[in-house]
């Protein structure tokens, strides 16, 4: 998460190269097709289709399978070092494109988080131009969560990273909603925040997995990236995997109002203190739940 200001600030791609002959992966009952420009160097070839396994195992994890049944990763070279950029696109079939230094260190790939990110993105329905925020918020946040549950980042680094990024979904002078602030900021983070609200209050309220309950019971309804929704139709369906209306009440309270959230507050509550984790806090049993491998489902 520290890198995401510079990734995610655009996309250089080198010359083109040509697609290998693609590789497939079978991941949370759903096919992968991964295509890897050749001009990769042959060790970092070599372990992308581990890296984009652990990935996607990831993601299934979190959502009890793969979003899709079926998607195709191409995975680019790009100008300048590690990963560059991501992008996914409907399909059909879905598609990610993944940018990548032809010269990378396979090591690195073991810290990226931008293939979780995209990965996440197919499980949600595309939104109006508006709505981005909670794509991108949601894509932002489980993403984390994801790779902390299986095992690719330690829940201690993700919390911390979290409570150091959060601060920039707060809302600014002049801003309005989320609806209303198409910044940068309040897109990912301010999406990223709403989630934290929601998984938080969801688990307070009785749902004992919280978003990922909610965001399973969407996918199961058919929400994913193959699918346009309103947005009233996505929280409304995630709502009702819950028997709640916490995301519905979430959004009408922050999608036209600038709502400045006290991170202090919350993050006492969740024991996260500075760079160490409090166990003594009221609802670090609620934290250590929403990271934990062996969460409800």
């Amino acid at each position: 998460m520290r890198r995401r200001t510079a990734l995610l600030a655009g996309l250089a791609l080198a010359a083109p190269g040509r697609a290998a002959a693609p590789a497939v992966l079978e991941v949370g009952g759903s096919r992968l097709v991964l295509l890897l420009d050749d001009t990769l160097a042959p060790g970092l070839r070599a372990a992308v289709p581990d890296w984009l396994a652990a990935a996607a195992q990831a993601v299934a994890g979190y959502f009890g399978r793969f979003p899709v049944p079926a998607a195709e990763i191409a995975v680019v070279a790009a100008v300048g070092p590690g990963m560059r950029h991501g992008r996914t696109r409907p399909g059909p079939p879905p598609r990610l494109q993944l940018a990548l230094a032809p010269d990378t260190d396979p090591a690195w790939l073991r810290d990226d988080w931008i293939a979780v990110h995209e990965m996440v993105h197919l499980a949600v329905p595309r939104v109006a131009i508006a709505h981005n925020w909670l794509h991108e918020g949601i894509a932002t946040y489980v993403e984390g969560v994801a790779r902390a549950r299986a095992g690719l980042i330690a829940p201690r680094r993700l919390w911390i990273e979290l409570a150091q990024q959060l601060p920039q979904g707060q809302p600014r002078p002049g801003d309005g909603g989320l609806d209303d602030s198409p910044t940068w900021a309040r897109t990912y983070w301010g999406g990223t925040l709403f989630c934290l609200l929601a998984d938080v209050r969801l688990r307070e309220r009785g749902a004992p997995a919280g978003l990922q309950q909610a965001l399973q019971g969407l996918l199961a309804a058919g929400g994913s990236y193959a699918a346009a929704w309103d947005i009233r139709r996505v929280l409304a369906t995630a709502d009702a995997a819950t028997g709640q209306t916490t995301l519905g009440e979430l959004y009408a309270q922050m999608k036209d109002t600038p709502v400045r959230i006290d991170l202090d507050a919350l993050w006492a509550r969740l024991g996260v203190d500075g760079t160490r984790l409090r166990e003594d806090a009221p609802l670090a049993a609620l934290r250590r739940a929403i990271t934990a491998a062996d969460a409800p489902r």
